[in-house]
């Protein structure tokens, strides 16, 4: 049997980091020994979920099925790999710092039947991979720039249309980005704070941004159709802004890690991203958020 332990350190957050890596199907954006990596079960990642990898290891492609045997949010996730000559077993755990996040990547691997005679051979080959995925990791999680709201067209369930950030209404603007349906429960959990701030705030604006694929963009009338069918308020239907896009670039362009989980954003005019948080509502949250915005210009109050 081979073993690989190391941890790298990041100051991204500890949910979003989470998040990412809890999702096996991002393996392919860090690791570059992996060719191909799938979800092949469940809408949302959690206890059982299965994942399909295709690997380069010992010069030869390997495709495993992985599937999550402890899922522990947000401290571990254990995934077990198996196919005819190999098991794979990747623990990864996530502690809290001072300056973000630690993970620390546990995994095995052996060899099955006759194959065991090359195990001191695999433990050399398993670090070499093991350093280059832990390599990406380290790059993947790295501080990013200045981040910018890429320009963005969308148009409000009330029929508006928007050109992200130019048409953006007031001087810190608020976005709730949710990239699918069971995440709705999420920004339900932040729009009594938001739109306390709001009704508080003159410089203060809040908008739902649910970004869908462009694949999706032709079935643009039927999804937000019943979208609007599904939302009675006419404030909730003008602040709901849907955008089809290329999901994984607005990603990038925002510095966040994944869309396993929503990301509350607050975006200046000309499409600076001033603060952001990721998952559902905490006070903690949303007293970084707070801390973030400058004193209301007309009142002398501050948002905390």
């Amino acid at each position: 049997m081979a073993h690989y332990n190391a941890s790298v350190e990041t100051p991204r957050p500890l949910d979003e980091v989470f998040a990412y890596l809890s999702d096996f199907s991002t393996t392919e954006e860090w690791d570059p020994g992996v060719v191909e990596a799938k979800r092949v079960n469940g809408a949302a990642v959690g206890q059982a979920t299965e994942f399909r990898l295709v690997a380069e290891f010992l010069g030869r492609k390997n495709e495993l099925t992985y599937r999550i045997v402890e899922y522990d949010p947000p401290h571990a996730v254990t995934f077990l790999g198996e196919n005819a000559t190999v098991v794979s077993r990747d623990r990864i755990t996530f502690e809290s710092t001072t300056a973000g996040t630690r993970v620390t990547y546990d995994a095995d691997l052996a060899l099955k039947g006759l194959l065991r005679i090359t195990d001191p051979l695999l433990a050399l080959a398993f670090k070499r991979v093991g350093d280059r995925a832990l390599a990406g990791l380290r790059r993947t999680l790295a501080p990013s720039q200045p981040r910018m709201l890429s320009p963005l067209a969308g148009r409000a369930l009330d029929g508006k249309e928007y050109e992200l950030p130019g048409d953006l209404a007031k001087e810190h603007n608020f976005f709730v980005v949710a990239f699918r349906r069971e995440q709705q429960r999420l920004v339900d959990q932040w729009l009594p704070w938001l739109i306390d701030l709001e009704q508080r705030r003159s410089d203060v604006a809040v908008y739902e941004l649910p970004a869908l694929s462009s694949l999706y963009g032709p079935a643009r009338s039927f999804i937000d159709g019943g979208m609007t069918r599904g939302i009675l308020d006419a404030a909730a239907r003008a602040r709901t802004i849907t955008v089809y896009t290329d999901v994984r670039k607005v990603v990038h362009n925002l510095g966040l890690a994944g869309t396993e989980t929503i990301a509350v954003l607050i975006v200046e005019r000309s499409g600076r991203v001033l603060a952001s948080e990721v998952g559902g509502f905490e006070e903690q949250k949303a007293e970084r958020l707070a801390a973030a915005l400058a004193p209301t210009p007309s009142s002398g109050a501050t948002a905390a």
